[in-house]
């Protein structure tokens, strides 16, 4: 690997300048020169939150890629992730470019890794694809080193600061945001909780906290559908079947349950959803868990119904993906329908839910008044004080309003029903 560092120390890298304000954990200086870095000298960061669910597919299937620099298959093979992860968005990046140049510097490591400005980079590569001129990626050049266990975590946080906590830039996909919260915390542990909020420049916990939650409840889905060695690195299929709305209708409620019983609805209820994904095409599956979560699990009578229903059901599939462990979203069918008695087990599981949600819609309507009152308690029991803590003074006080007039329709209705 090259040293942009060194070719810089020889007046090998044209300055553009322009200087960059950025603030470098452990660096005293927090404004940095920009120069023109010709694409050769540059590679993809493998370790880039925004394509690691991407990339951990890849693996499973290839095998790991070793970076290297320009016209590399890593780069191509990284390029097309980049590309495809929002094709619309690179485009535009890329008219914008031949318009008016680069606008925006990226930052890169010494050793020619791009942290910051894969869109920008890619366009860039794709621009000198088509005119065959050899072209130049501006940014400024970080002394971190990706491979130190000092540098890595600088590293992270710098991503999650130009990445997400400053204006104007594209959301993670919403798995690969729940994935990259729960890799850097839970796997990787190169943040706490507070330190990346602090880093992503979120308001509170709050979010990073339910993100670990539905990463788990992700996990454990994995584990029924493609059991067998480590489902962190199949949090890809998660991404491939479009689990995040699914997943976010219910965790709540799920989380809330009663440890007794919360192992055996959850995996009844993720079996359900792995069933569903099978077998209803294009239907509204957030809708479907929806209707799972509001009239079966939040109903107690239902539930057990429920349980009671498709213990047995839930075992036998479970069963099935343990012998034929599912390695894409199009395996789920495949084994769905490994046998008549399997896909009698599935039509079956599938109409005793559609009976008892049913039942809990008319139970629901006769007890709509009471639902509310549940949902409400459900949402305040969600807020915690500190969540108040960016609020501005009027804000606080309107809150603090907002509170009292909460107690005063409490207190109106506890002494209506009391009549």
């Amino acid at each position: 690997m090259i040293n942009l560092l060194e070719k810089v120390a020889a007046n090998q890298l044209e300055k553009t300048g322009q200087v960059k304000k950025l603030t470098v954990p452990g660096q005293v200086s927090n404004s940095w020169e920009v120069y023109k870095i010709p694409l050769e000298y540059l590679y993809y960061n493998d370790k880039n939150g925004r394509i690691n669910t991407v990339y951990k597919q890849y693996q499973a299937e290839n095998g790991q890629l070793q970076p290297e620099p320009g016209n590399s298959e890593y780069n191509k093979i990284f390029e097309k992730f980049i590309y495809d992860s929002n094709s619309r968005a690179l485009e535009e990046t890329l008219q914008s470019i031949k318009e008016r140049t680069q606008q925006e510097p990226g930052v890169v490591l010494p050793d020619g890794r791009v942290i910051d400005g894969n869109r920008r980079f890619t366009a860039l590569r794709m621009y000198q694809t088509q005119d065959n001129i050899p072209k130049t990626f501006e940014a400024v050049i970080l002394p971190l080193d990706a491979n130190s266990g000092n540098d890595e975590k600088k590293i992270k946080e710098l991503e999650l600061d130009l990445q997400l906590g400053r204006e104007e830039r594209v959301n993670y996909d919403p798995i690969d945001r729940i994935f990259d919260v729960y890799n850097t915390i839970k796997v990787e542990k190169l943040m706490t909780v507070e330190e990346y909020k602090k880093a992503s420049g979120a308001g509170n916990t709050k979010g990073i906290n339910r993100d670990i939650r539905l990463a788990k409840l992700i996990l454990r889905f994995v584990e029924i559908v493609s059991p067998g060695g480590n489902s962190v690195d199949k949090f890809y299929l998660a991404r491939e079947l479009k689990l995040d709305g699914p997943i976010e209708e219910i965790e709540g409620t799920i989380n809330k349950l009663k440890d007794r019983e919360k192992e055996s609805i959850t995996d009844a209820v993720l079996t359900h959803l792995a069933v569903v994904k099978s077998t209803e095409g294009n239907a509204d599956v957030t809708r479907i868990m929806r209707d799972v979560k509001t009239h079966i699990l939040k109903n107690d009578e239902v539930k057990q119904y429920f349980l009671d229903a498709v213990d047995d059901k839930v075992d036998d599939i479970i069963d099935a993906f343990s012998e034929k462990p599912i390695k894409s979203s199009n395996d789920l069918k495949q084994v769905t329908k490994s046998s008549p008695e399997l896909e009698k087990t599935v039509t079956d599981i599938q109409s005793s839910i559609k009976r008892l949600v049913y039942k809990g819609v008319k139970d629901s309507e006769r007890k709509e008044a009471l639902m509310e009152l549940n949902d409400i308690r459900d949402n305040l029991q969600e807020l915690n004080a500190s969540d108040f803590k960016e609020l501005t003074k009027d804000e606080f006080f309107e809150a603090k309003e907002v509170l009292s007039e909460i107690r005063d329709i409490l207190f109106k209705l506890n002494q209506g029903m009391s009549k």
